[in-house]
């Protein structure tokens, strides 16, 4: 639960900043962060993860942030598109018109009809977030307690003579 939990903490704020902004502002604003993800998802996530825990160190804050921070990229693509869609909408435009502040057009109009995008896209991150840490585990490289470490314990079970398959 915390592993699945810390990195959605980090994802989904960064997440909406960076959609919202590029969304709703658009312009320089908006070339900068398609080239920032972009360029981040053109890297492979589980070797991103590595370099970072490598750099970091192994702890649950350390993968906890290297999983938030390779995990944004998805819903800030959503975000902002959906940012696109919102900023066009009558209502949003009206408030335009009557020169309201654009923090409080995205605090009062933007970011309550985007949390369908966030609620959906979190719940199904949880179970990826999980899986990748228990990946870096079996690989050696997660936490201790963890799956992945469970399972590579279990393979080495099987491979003596006789073999204690119901390890795994």
């Amino acid at each position: 639960v915390v592993i699945g939990t810390l990195p959605l903490m980090i994802a989904i704020p960064l997440a909406l900043a960076v959609g919202i902004s590029a969304g709703f502002f658009g312009g320089r604003t908006d070339d900068v962060v398609v080239y920032l993800y972009t360029t981040l998802a053109s890297i492979p996530g589980l070797l991103l993860m590595i370099a970072l825990i490598t750099a970091l160190g192994r702890g649950l804050p350390q993968i906890a942030l290297g999983l938030g921070v390779t995990g944004w990229v998805g819903l800030c693509r959503l975000v902002r598109g959906e940012t696109f869609k919102l900023r066009e909408m009558e209502y949003v435009q009206a408030a335009i018109c009557l020169g309201v502040s654009s923090w409080k057009i995205i605090f009062r109009h933007i970011l309550p009809n985007l949390m369908h995008i966030v609620i959906i896209t979190a719940i199904l991150a949880f179970s990826g977030l999980v899986l990748t840490e228990s990946i870096l585990s079996y690989l050696g490289i997660g936490l201790d307690p963890s799956w992945g470490g469970m399972i590579d314990h279990a393979r080495g079970e099987v491979s003596r003579e006789p073999a204690v398959w119901w390890n795994i």
